[in-house]
This record gives C-alpha cells, sequence and structure tokens, in this order.
C-alpha cells in the first residue's frame, strides 16, 4: 500500500512539474497585463488610450466620466495638461473629512493657480451631498459616483483618501485618512515644477 501511494505521489509531483515547465507562460503574463488594463476611445482626440483598471502610484490614473452635483459632465483626463489634480474621496457622514475640511478650502484658497482639487462621494445621492455643500459652504468640484464605480477603480477602502496626479495624469502619491494643511502642502511639493 505504501509502495502504491510513493509512485502516486511521484507521478502527481513530475506531472505536476512537467505542466508547470511547458505551460505558455508568456501567454499567461500577456493576458494578465491586459486584463489589469481597460482600452477606452478618447472622445476629445478621437484616438484610443489605454488606462489602467486600478490606481496605482507612477501609472496613469484611471480615467472616468461621471457627474458633478450640478448634473455636468466630467472626465477626469480633461484636466491632463492643464493643472495637477488632488482627487479628495470623501462622504458627508465621514467626521474625518468634515475635520480636515477648513484645511482643504486655506490650500485651495492657496494654491487655486496650480492644482484642482476635486472630491469624489461616496455614493450619496445628489440632495444629500447639495445640502452638505450648502451647509458647510463647500465651493470646490463635487462629483458623483453613486455605484462607487470610481472609488473601486481607485482601490479606496478608507474616508478620506486623496490621490495626487500630476499635469500629465500620473498618479504621484496617495494618502489615507486625515490630511492636515501641512500634509496639503507636503503633497503638493512633490509636484514637479516646469
Amino acid at each position: 500500500m505504501q509502495k502504491k501511494i510513493k509512485i502516486l505521489f511521484l507521478v502527481f509531483v513530475f506531472g505536476l512539474a512537467g505542466f508547470t515547465l511547458f505551460s505558455p507562460k508568456g501567454e499567461t503574463q500577456e493576458k494578465e497585463q491586459v486584463k489589469d488594463k481597460v482600452i477606452k476611445v478618447d472622445d476629445q482626440n478621437g484616438h484610443l488610450e489605454v488606462s489602467p483598471k486600478y490606481a496605482k502610484i507612477g501609472a496613469l490614473a484611471p480615467d472616468f466620466i461621471t457627474e458633478d452635483v450640478h448634473g455636468n459632465k466630467i472626465r477626469l483626463s480633461s484636466f491632463r495638461n492643464k493643472k495637477p489634480v488632488l482627487l479628495a474621496f470623501w462622504a458627508t457622514w465621514c467626521r474625518y473629512c468634515t475635520k480636515e475640511l477648513p484645511s482643504l478650502k486655506a490650500f485651495i484658497k492657496e494654491h487655486q493657480d496650480q492644482i484642482e482639487v476635486i472630491a469624489v462621494d461616496s455614493g450619496e445621492s445628489r440632495r444629500t451631498i447639495m445640502n452638505y455643500i450648502q451647509r458647510e459652504n463647500v465651493d470646490f468640484l463635487m462629483l458623483l459616483d453613486e455605484d462607487r464605480k470610481i472609488w473601486r477603480q481607485y482601490l479606496v477602502r478608507a474616508t478620506p483618501s486623496h490621490f495626487l496626479i500630476d499635469r500629465e495624469g500620473k498618479i504621484v502619491t496617495k494618502r489615507i485618512g486625515f490630511a492636515s494643511r501641512r500634509d496639503l502642502e507636503s503633497m503638493l511639493k512633490m509636484i514637479k515644477k516646469e
């Protein structure tokens, strides 16, 4: 009985080694690389654009199209070659988002010519966000993400979360959690001066 078990074990090990040795690795790796990218048509210029499926520091920021709270269509890639973007993922119920709001407003006021600040909501209704904006006197761009698709693209797990995107559309850094004025200033310094 033990001899049969040893033979079966050896057949399994050598079979597995043979499968691994002769499997088409290049094809598998190529499929995995394509699977992580989304190919879209750039409507503005009429050419194909390859955009990553998920956010990764040093890579092109995943593109998206959504509406702001006023119903205007906003596309992230439309900010390329204009200004860097601070993409903030937030929610009206998030007390740390509210806590960092004064720092964010002061940061925007001082650097509005250098950076575009865009907030992406956590799937709340337009009405909830509009009430919050009016109550807190928020004056930066607020985007809807009702099905949290953008949150999934950026692998957001906590609020607030911040992604700094340079003029070319690449993610420079990310910060999870509360960002003080000093934190925001430090992030901005990571953008190359032109």
